[in-house]
Formats: structure tokens, C-alpha cells, sequence
């Protein structure tokens, strides 16, 4: 009797506090929805440029967390990451290790990290490559931003030096890249390129070109050359600047 007595009353107290809980759940979406609206009415007053990086990002958020506080998160991940530059081109197995943020946030980086790189590509079709030298290096240190791993890539030229397409032609691990020449020349003929720069990465700051980086871009050169395709240039790029080979003599 005692016993079903006590069932009774913890039926009985759960019958009371779950309408309590789903007040407080209702109450607590309501304030979301009041916050999420009053910050989109911010933005869309100034397009963005009133914002802070943690109130864009929250924003960006919404749809990856629907029930959540985006805010809070935001917040976290700026400061984890340093600003919204640097929550953009975060790793991803790094992002997933932010507490709150799973496949669904790492999914809204990601598409806002590809948009920004297809802009670029698309404006730097549309610039004379030797006439903005300084566009390619930003456009470079744009694609090469916070990779842990190296990577090369070639930009193949038209006869008027404008950027017919960017390959990413290798990746590979640390410095240890091995370069297709006949790929590269194959390419340049598909695409009926008159000249390429190849560009490629140090995930280190170490700018200076190894014996591997000299004796790959002769190979590439001579490859080239029987076919009379012109390499500009070869850059390394790193988070400590870039390394021309044609400013140092070595094409």
C-alpha cells in the first residue's frame, strides 16, 4: 500500500511539473525567436556592416541550430579561433571538437568557406594576371589560408595573360608532394594555355624552395616547353609571405 502510494504521488508530481516544463520550453523558444528577429532586423538595417564577427556568425548558425542559442556558440567559436576569418578556414575535425557544434554548424562553415574561395576564383578570371601581380598573391594566400597539409596548384593563362582555369593538380602530406609533369601538360593543351604559374604551399613558415621544389618545377618546365608554354612563375606560399623562383633566378 505504501508503495503504490508513493507511485501515485510521483505520477501525481509529474503531472504537475510537465506542463511547468513545457511553459518554460515554450517561454524559452520564444525568447530565441524574439532575439533571432531582433538581430536580423540589425543586419538587414545595415547589410552586416553594424555587426559585430560573433553576431554575423550567429546569424549564419540559425539554420544549423534551430532550438538552440546560437549566440553562445558564435561567441565560442571566435574565441577559439581568433575572428571570423579564422572560424571560416578552421579545420574541420577542429570544429567539431566546439562543444555544441556537430556535422550541422561544420556543414554552414564550410559552404560560407566555399562560396568565398568560388568568388575569388570568378574575380580572378577576370583580372590580367600581370597587370594585378598583387591579385594573385591575394587570391593565393586566400586558397592556402590555415591548410595543415601541402597542396600545389596551377594557374593556366590565355595568350592575353587573363586566368583560363585554377587546377588543383596534387595533395600531398608535409613536403613530400609529387608532381605529375605530363598531367600539367596535358591540361595546358586541353585548355590551349599559353602560360601557367604554379603555385604551391608550406604548411611551415619555411619559404625556402627544397632541392625536391627546384628539380620539380625543371621537370614541369621542360615538359612545357617542348609544347612552347611559358611557366611565369613558381610561388611558394606560406604564413611567413611567398618565394618567387623568378625573383631568385631560378626560372
Amino acid at each position: 500500500m505504501i508503495q503504490r502510494g508513493f507511485t501515485s504521488l510521483k505520477s501525481l508530481e509529474l503531472k504537475i511539473l510537465q506542463p511547468i516544463k513545457l511553459h518554460h520550453e515554450f517561454m524559452s523558444q520564444r525568447t530565441h525567436q524574439g532575439h533571432r528577429k531582433r538581430v536580423k532586423e540589425k543586419f538587414i538595417s545595415s547589410l552586416g556592416k553594424e555587426l559585430h564577427d560573433y553576431e554575423l556568425l550567429e546569424i549564419l548558425l540559425f539554420s544549423a541550430k534551430q532550438r538552440s542559442d546560437t549566440k553562445a556558440l558564435a561567441k565560442k567559436l571566435i574565441t577559439k579561433f581568433g575572428d571570423i576569418s579564422g572560424v571560416i578556414n578552421a579545420d574541420v575535425d577542429a570544429l567539431k571538437n566546439i562543444e555544441g557544434a556537430g556535422d550541422s554548424v561544420v556543414v554552414s562553415v564550410k559552404i560560407i568557406a566555399e562560396i568565398i574561395n568560388r568568388v575569388l576564383k570568378k574575380s580572378a578570371r577576370a583580372k590580367t594576371v600581370l597587370n594585378n601581380w598583387q591579385a594573385v598573391l591575394d587570391y593565393a594566400y586566400a586558397i592556402f589560408k590555415n591548410l595543415n597539409h601541402e597542396v600545389f596548384r596551377v594557374l593556366f593563362l590565355d595568350r592575353k595573360h587573363q586566368l583560363i582555369e585554377d587546377e588543383l593538380i596534387m595533395i600531398g602530406e608535409n613536403d613530400r608532394v609529387q608532381i605529375s609533369q605530363k598531367l600539367i601538360a596535358k591540361k595546358a593543351l586541353l585548355l590551349q594555355s599559353s602560360s601557367v604559374i604554379l603555385l604551391h604551399n608550406h604548411p611551415t613558415s619555411n619559404l625556402r624552395a627544397s632541392a625536391a621544389d627546384i628539380a620539380t618545377t625543371k621537370h614541369i618546365a621542360t615538359a612545357l616547353q617542348s609544347l612552347e608554354i611559358k611557366i611565369l612563375d613558381h610561388l611558394i606560399i606560406s604564413d611567413a609571405g611567398y618565394f618567387s623562383f623568378k625573383e631568385n633566378g631560378l626560372i
